[in-house]
């Protein structure tokens, strides 16, 4: 960020950049704190998606959902922290507002508020008997994850922690669309090693290449697009609570 109001340069700062500086990372905190809400009303759709896991699958699921809790819980106590401490140097606080600016965006695209773009795998999964029940995509989303996908999709639906796979084969709904075969996934992450996790003794590959009539291709790409976004909520109950 470029300063443009003529004040003081160097290694001083003025109380007019200074409080710039707080304002920002302040505004960057209440995103944050927006962004968290957003997750936590998603995890409404938690229970469904649970009650048709098979058993030895909810550990897996409540790992992950643990490990996504601590990191968001570690990342808004880091910003307070900053927020507190963006009363140094104007340089200091563009490097901060920096460093929460990468932050808050790696955020967004953890919750599926932004398209990305980057390397990663297409799959097409063909299944002309619908033989596929849901939990074929469950499993490749928790193996891509493991392997470092940093988002993924399902034909046209974006993934995020609180997806729900439901409904029989041949009719299976990923969140609330309705998904037929073939089956398109889009990963980004590591191109290579999402492809290797696919093609592991007794992965996604090899578990339908022993399901008669099905099969799944595997391609890596150099650059592939997410384009669709999860719904914001909204709110029909809460308000905000003004002060008096």
């Amino acid at each position: 960020m470029t300063d443009t109001s003529g004040g003081a340069s160097g290694g001083g700062t003025t109380p007019r950049s200074r409080a710039r500086g707080q304002i920002a990372i302040a505004l960057t905190l209440a995103l944050l704190g927006f962004l968290l809400a957003t997750q936590l009303r998603s995890q409404q759709g938690l229970a469904q998606r649970l009650s048709i896991e098979r058993e030895s699958d909810l550990g897996q699921i409540l790992t992950e959902l643990t490990t996504r809790s601590d990191q968001l819980s570690s990342e808004i106590v880091d910003l307070r922290v900053k927020l507190a401490q963006a009363t140094g140097t104007e340089a200091q606080q563009r490097a901060l507002i920096t460093d929460a600016r990468q932050q808050l965006e790696a955020l967004q695209i953890l919750l599926g508020l932004v398209p990305v773009k980057g390397p990663g795998i297409e799959m097409t999964f063909e299944d002309p008997k619908s033989t596929l029940g849901p939990d074929v995509l469950l499993d490749t989303v928790q193996e891509l994850r493991d392997a470092g996908a940093e988002a993924i999709e399902i034909s046209g639906v974006r993934i995020v922690a609180s997806t729900a796979f439901t409904g029989p084969p041949g009719a299976i709904q990923v969140g609330r669309a309705a998904v037929r075969a073939p089956y398109q996934v889009t990963a980004i992450g590591p191109a290579s090693t999402l492809a290797e996790a696919m093609r592991i003794p007794g992965g996604v590959v090899d578990s339908l290449a022993a399901n008669a009539g099905t099969s799944v291709r595997v391609t890596e790409v150099s650059s592939v697009s997410i384009l669709h976004v999860s719904a914001l909520p909204v709110f029909v109950h809460a308000r905000p609570k003004t002060r008096r």
